[in-house]
């Protein structure tokens, strides 16, 4: 007698982990983990430089951290999002201070630098917005000029 060996038949495909949605004291604080995790998504995705970047970066450069390379390193933008504005605003510095101290045509001091507030906002910008925007630039303005005094 031979006897045919069948195949198994194949493993149900693999379906994800859900937590059980039973209660415990611990259920409160995941759900405001999940709101702050997809909160913080949402921000880092938008690129918009907040308060609290603002006052990271202030507390960096009160403890003695420089930023004093001429690359923006990814990883550390990434950590402090208002470094890609202090960067623009140093460059914006640097370069006024190198033209002013060289002959400089008008074309070049009409156009916008990167880091100036003309280049933060449109025309059509909610004013709040704008405000905004300037009081983070002039933050931040001041912060370079505290740093490169220092």
């Amino acid at each position: 007698m031979s006897e045919s060996k069948a195949q198994p038949p194949p493993p149900p495909p693999a379906t994800a982990l859900y937590k059980q949605r039973s209660w415990s004291c611990d259920t409160y604080r995941d759900e405001v983990w999940l709101r702050r995790k997809d909160n913080n998504r949402r921000r880092r995705r938008s690129k918009s430089v907040t308060d609290e970047d603002l006052d990271e970066l202030k507390a960096c450069i009160e403890l003695g951290f420089g930023f004093d390379s001429p690359d923006l390193d990814r990883r550390l933008s990434d950590t402090l999002p208002a470094l890609g504005l202090y960067y623009a605003v140093n460059k914006q510095y640097n370069d006024s201070v190198s033209k002013s101290s060289s002959a400089s045509s008008e074309s070049d001091a009409s156009s916008s630098p990167l880091g100036s507030p003309h280049t933060m906002f449109g025309p059509g910008d909610n004013p709040q917005t704008v405000k905004a925007r300037l009081r983070q630039w002039a933050q931040v303005v001041a912060c370079s000029v505290r740093q490169s005094s220092s």
